[in-house]
């Protein structure tokens, strides 16, 4: 058991810890041997999330401590005190977050800036260390110099490593520094307790495996839930994917290619639209559209219209609806009726233009029957900036990036049936997780990640009952 006074006590506090023993936990009951506010800092929104999920069920008062990503807390010091005009657009993401942790380690040396930062925390937390880059390392370090620092990780969960930056090493005692002098372990698999303990104490034999760079022989372990084949678009795969969906509420699906969203959006397609497509914070396509956007005109309102329609529904259906030009002549039963609304809202969008007609509009779209919106999220957030630009007087271009923001800050909760990534949900606790392709993962950290969100299910689909594809990479080292 981890002595948490004494953990918290120390001045640099090292704890790691596998996926699902606890580190989530550990952070909630630290806090009730600390003093003060402490700030908390992760990775992902959902992480975010997730943190302030299980603090609350533990009754911590919310005034004793502030959860956000590293990013946006480095960010809001940049955005108020750096005085350059240098700073690269925020969707340009290679450049962005570099420069912002470079920017706010520098500020948080400065007298003034530690001053604020002392009078409103006393300690600091980190999770999910082994995903800091070298950069963000030294942007932790500087704020351990102002007060308590605990960060906790797990080396073999180390998957971001964006833009080919380097990740900090959780084995070197040179980069650990003081961290390395107090170190400290989590030994029990607790998110499998009262669950499905069997799914927890294999998964305990499969990282040793991947620990060491060897297959893994899916049918050696019971707990596991193996289906073989080929497809899982034809046949039996098919109808036994839609089973589990009709079994499980709280579900999540992941696949091996992290990169391209277009197969996970394919995969809602051919399964009916039944599971919520988790998108990146900084997905393109949130602030390439609003760009978009900003472009109407009374002459081009239809074509940018139609052009964002596009990205957000399914092409064939909407392309019953409407031409090139404008709305079809349809003889269907009550056609008039179902897209009078919208040809209403058109000509008042020609005399004149309002983001929050716009709105209406693609609200009205989503409704027509045949419709189906494979992008939720980005559908959901289009209508609420434009409706915020219209009502702030910004572009939607500004209300989109104040969106984001928002939710980088104050986190978004994951809950359903999701397909996603394992960088999307790295942290996160699901019933059951549905793997797809499971022999084309060719890193051992994200095949960790995403056999250990599971609580009760782990259901997998592979070509092969034995998985060596990641054998031949470095990235566990």
């Amino acid at each position: 058991m981890l002595n948490y006074k004494e953990f918290v006590s120390n001045s640099h506090s090292l704890l790691i810890a596998p996926a699902g023993f606890g580190k989530t936990h550990t952070i909630s009951k630290c806090l009730e041997f600390t003093s003060g506010k402490q700030l908390i800092l992760t990775h992902t929104h959902a992480g975010v999330a997730s943190i302030k999920e299980k603090i609350k069920k533990a009754n911590i008062q919310s005034s004793c401590y502030n959860v956000e990503t590293i990013t946006s807390f480095a960010q809001k010091y940049v955005l108020a005190f750096y005085i350059g005009d240098d700073i690269p657009e925020q969707e340009d993401s290679k450049n962005y977050y570099p420069f912002i942790i470079e920017k706010a380690t520098d500020l948080f040396k400065a007298k003034l800036i530690r001053d604020i930062i002392k009078n409103t925390y006393s300690g600091l937390f980190v999770d999910e260390y082994q995903d800091c880059s070298l950069e963000q390392h030294q942007l932790v370090l500087e704020l351990s110099n102002l007060f308590p620092t605990r960060i906790l990780g797990d080396h073999l969960q180390g998957i971001f490593g964006f833009n080919s930056e380097a990740l900090v090493n959780l084995n070197a005692p040179e980069e650990m520094a003081d961290f390395w002098h107090n170190q400290y372990a989590l030994e029990t698999p607790w998110r499998w307790e009262g669950k499905n303990r069997p799914l927890g104490q294999d998964l305990k034999r499969i990282r040793a495996l991947l620990e060491n760079h060897q297959p893994i022989e899916l049918d050696r372990f019971s707990s596991l839930e193996v289906n073989i084949g080929d497809d899982i678009y034809r046949g039996t795969h098919y109808s036994k994917i839609f089973n589990i969906f009709n079994q499980e509420n709280n579900l999540l699906i992941l696949t091996p290619d992290s990169s391209r969203i277009d197969l996970r959006v394919n995969f809602i397609k051919r399964f009916k639209n039944v599971c919520f497509l988790m998108e990146s914070i900084d997905e393109k396509s949130f602030y390439k559209l609003s760009k978009k956007l900003d472009d109407i005109n009374q002459e081009n309102i239809f074509s940018i219209l139609r052009e964002v329609s596009l990205e957000l529904f399914n092409k064939t259906e909407f392309n019953k609806w409407f031409s090139d030009s404008g709305v079809k002549k349809r003889r269907i039963e009550n056609f008039e009726v179902k897209i009078q609304p919208i040809k209403q809202k058109l000509e008042t969008l020609r005399q004149q233009l309002s983001y929050s007609i716009v709105a209406k509009l693609l609200e009205d779209i989503k409704t027509l029957p045949g419709i189906k919106c494979y992008r939720k999220e980005l559908f959901s957030s289009l209508c609420r900036v434009l409706e915020e630009a219209e009502e702030d007087n910004i572009s939607v271009h500004k209300a989109m990036l104040n969106k984001r923001n928002t939710i980088r800050r104050m986190g978004r909760r994951v809950y359903g049936k999701c397909i996603g990534t394992t960088l999307l949900t790295k942290g996160l606790e699901f019933d059951a997780v549905l793997i797809v392709d499971a022999h084309k993962f060719t890193c051992p950290k994200n095949l960790y990640v995403a056999f250990t969100r599971a609580s009760k299910r782990l259901i997998i689909f592979s070509n092969s009952k034995r998985l060596d594809s990641y054998i031949s990479t470095t990235s566990a080292d």
